[in-house]
């Protein structure tokens, strides 16, 4: 039986500025965007399309909402870090389910969220594929692509809103299908992977 997929984006606080960083800022996660992926049939079977409440620095937030066009209306329905977690359980098992994004910080967003809530992380990080590496070594590019640019490359029928957490992970999992149809295996990353680290 093979894997399903778990496929998620997050939209999160950033800071940019040369000057001025709070003490012991860290990037807060206020929108979650996920699929999943049954992985015999590739339909998609889950979904997840949240905002999420800021804690720490609401300030910063302020500037992350305006970036990824969050309104404070679509805050006054945003659920706590907490029941996010809740919601990715429902739908990702560990060791039987590949957590994928588009890039590491996914992975590293929630860790750290997880660290300062402290609440257990319920993401194993060897269930963790990076699917912007993954494509990396598929193609045998020195770069990482984008993920737009990626999915024009694989002729991938996207929709929606760039840097939008649903979106986002929607056209990921659009290209993870055509990649899987067209033969890849998650399997060959991590053993190529390994090889690049040997």
């Amino acid at each position: 039986m093979s894997r399903d997929f778990f496929v998620a984006d997050f939209e999160f606080t950033q800071y940019t500025k040369r000057m001025g960083r709070p003490r012991g800022f860290f990037s807060e996660i206020i929108e979650i965007g996920a699929v999943k992926i049954d992985g015999n049939s590739l339909a998609v079977t889950g979904k997840i399309q949240n905002f999420v409440h800021p804690h720490f620095y609401p300030k910063q937030a302020k500037e992350g909402m305006d970036f990824c066009m969050i309104t404070e209306k679509d805050m006054e329905s945003a659920i706590e870090f907490g029941e996010m977690l809740e919601q990715i359980k429902a739908l990702y098992v560990p060791g039987q389910t590949y957590f994928v994004a588009w890039g590491d910080e996914d992975y590293k967003v929630v860790a750290e969220g997880c660290r300062r809530h402290k609440l257990e992380n319920p993401v194993l990080p060897e269930d963790y594929l990076d699917l912007a590496a993954a494509y990396k070594l598929l193609k045998g590019d020195t770069y990482t692509t984008g993920l737009k640019k990626a999915t024009e490359e694989q002729n991938v029928d996207t929709g929606g809103l760039w840097h939008t957490a649903y979106d986002d992970a929607a056209n990921t999992g659009k290209l993870l299908v055509k990649l899987l149809a067209d033969g890849w295996k998650p399997e060959a990353y991590w053993d190529e992977a390994a090889e690049l680290h040997k």
